[in-house]
């Protein structure tokens, strides 16, 4: 893993779930949406993303690419996205530490129905 992604850790949900969608494929920013919303709830506006879109691409973590074979819809405006190694990498850390963090809340549940 790369050194240094550690600095990076915890993202901010919205970061997560939008690297989550991407983790699966090239999206658009309209499926990133779809996705986001069908796994748990609209966290996100359009406007939210595309700032949420430019910074994760700052950061290395996402890149436009050219949309999927079959996925040309001839509109320039709609750009397809995916998830960059170093954004797996983060992303990675990141679910390592809500793992971490719900064994906690598992744990303190557990203590709770002994006591």
């Amino acid at each position: 893993m790369p050194a240094g992604h550690e600095r990076h850790i915890p993202l901010r949900p919205s970061a997560v779930a939008v690297m989550a969608a991407l983790s699966r494929g090239p999206l658009s920013g309209v499926d990133v949406l779809d996705s986001v919303e069908s796994a748990g709830g609209s966290i996100l506006g359009p406007g939210t993303l595309y700032r949420l879109m430019k910074e994760l691409r700052a950061e290395g973590w996402v890149e436009r690419v050219d949309p999927p074979e079959g996925r040309e819809h001839g509109d320039d405006r709609r750009q397809f996205h995916v998830l960059t190694p170093g954004g797996r990498s983060v992303l990675r850390l990141e679910a390592e530490r809500l793992r971490r963090t719900l064994a906690q809340i598992e744990d303190v549940g557990e203590a709770k129905s002994m006591g």
